[in-house]
């Protein structure tokens, strides 16, 4: 009974090292590679391969290097929002189920705090039964800085009212039940709703505009950093994994010609097998991230033929379950293989996330198309506008519709904001 318990126990602690090996972006690998190393004698980095006519580097000073500049970027580095909110999380004392899940559901917060997708399908996408994944919410929306882990701006704009103990005040009533009149500044229809005066209206749409829009200010976006392609796709289709920033691992010689000197000292015996077994370990854990990374890349690419053939106005519905079913793994383990991965293709480099979209109601036969080809054609269509006459998110409504996609306006609205696009009375020239 202790045998089978201590098993399970160093798979579990297994797994749980593949999980965040397979989340972090190689960035994060490479330094989780340098804390094992800094505990663990036994664990070295090899140089990287040396480019043709490049001057060779000794091992010596290219371990120097590595710790020279870990050092450096481990003082320089900023506070991302992810990282503010799964220090918090870590420090909150909860089961261990449902700081897994909050953990998780970080990673599909933007920059601004907001989940980038419905909070529900994030959740769907993880694994998480409905009781964790409300519990976990709850936790990743009383973080700070309040209104992060909302679904959209109304929704963060709400909550900060609520932690301000402002639940049932008009500026409440006003987010909850007459958005459009505030973003559209009919105060007078929402008066005459709420049974209120213009006056009030106003002084409870400035008391919102005083709230903030956008809780992730102040922590470094990932945009403002250099992006490093993990996966390749060539022409022909075929994948290959660029290994840029990924740590190569291997065991030291002589720790190992010291383990079979010290053969007669338990204690040192002991100590340096438990090295070497972490090693190992570790070791395996990158070869194993990095051939389930190229295993999904290769499944996304399978099934998205026509986007890499044709371009992002061809990027088809595709569900994580999928790419799990073609691949023999979970759900949660795709999300997390994606997560922060970048892939570079004749087209740009896009984040592998990019590639999985629900599909939109469309007229006649057909799957479907999927969000982001909505995006892109919405995109096309703002471009090629007449800049004296830009199209309203109500035209573009209608030449979707036009041409076979059902998409409602707020929807069109989300896409175009997400895009940083403009509307069209901001957008005329005069």
């Amino acid at each position: 009974m202790q045998q089978g318990m201590r098993q399970s126990m160093v798979a579990t602690a297994a797994m749980q090292m593949f999980m965040r090996a397979l989340q972090a972006t190689n960035m994060e690998l490479q330094q989780m590679a340098a804390q094992a190393m800094a505990a663990n004698p036994a664990l070295e980095e090899l140089p990287p391969p040396v480019e043709p006519d490049a001057e060779p580097t000794g091992p010596l000073n290219a371990e120097a290097t590595r710790r020279h500049d870990f050092a450096l970027a481990s003082l320089t580095e900023e506070e991302t929002l992810s990282s503010h909110l799964s220090e918090q999380i870590r420090q909150s004392a909860l089961p261990p189920a449902v700081e897994s899940a909050a953990l998780a559901l970080i990673q599909h917060l933007d920059s601004h705090g907001y989940f980038d997708r419905e909070p529900e399908e994030a959740a769907r996408e993880e694994g998480l039964p409905p009781a964790v994944f409300r519990a976990a919410l709850s936790a990743l929306r009383d973080l700070e800085p309040a209104g992060v882990g909302a679904a959209d701006l109304r929704d963060s704009l709400m909550l900060q009212l609520e932690r301000l103990g402002e639940a049932h005040e008009l500026p409440m009533q006003l987010l909850r039940s007459h958005w459009e009149d505030l973003v559209r500044h009919r105060y007078a229809e929402a008066a005459k709703a709420l049974g209120s005066t213009e006056a009030d209206i106003a002084a409870a749409a400035r008391r919102i505009a005083r709230l903030n829009p956008d809780p992730g200010s102040g922590f470094a976006a990932a945009e403002q950093h250099v992006i490093v392609p993990d996966i390749i796709v060539e022409k022909d289709l075929s994948v290959r994994l660029t290994g840029e920033n990924v740590p190569r691992l291997t065991l030291s010689a002589a720790y190992r010609d010291m383990l079979a000197e010290q053969a007669d000292k338990p204690e040192v015996r002991a100590y340096l097998s438990r090295c070497f077994r972490e090693g190992r370990e570790l070791i395996r854990v990158i070869e194993e991230r990095q051939s389930t990374i190229l295993a999904i890349a290769r499944a996304i690419v399978a099934r998205q033929k026509n986007f890499f053939r044709r371009g992002p106005q061809s990027l088809a519905p595709l569900k994580m379950e999928s790419i799990a079913e073609d691949c023999g793994c979970s759900i949660s383990t795709v999300s997390r293989a994606v997560n922060g991965k970048y892939l570079r293709c004749a087209h740009g480099v896009f984040e592998l996330r990019r590639f999985f979209s629900a599909a939109l109601p469309q007229e006649g036969e057909g799957s479907g198309t999927s969000a982001g080809a909505v995006q892109t054609r919405i995109r096309a269509l703002i471009e090629a506008e007449d800049p004296r006459k830009p199209l309203s998110d109500a035209k573009i409504e209608a030449a979707l519709a036009a041409e076979g996609t059902v998409i409602a306006r707020r929807t069109i609205a989300k896409y175009r904001e997400q895009m940083k696009i403009l509307p069209a009375s901001l957008r005329k020239l005069k």
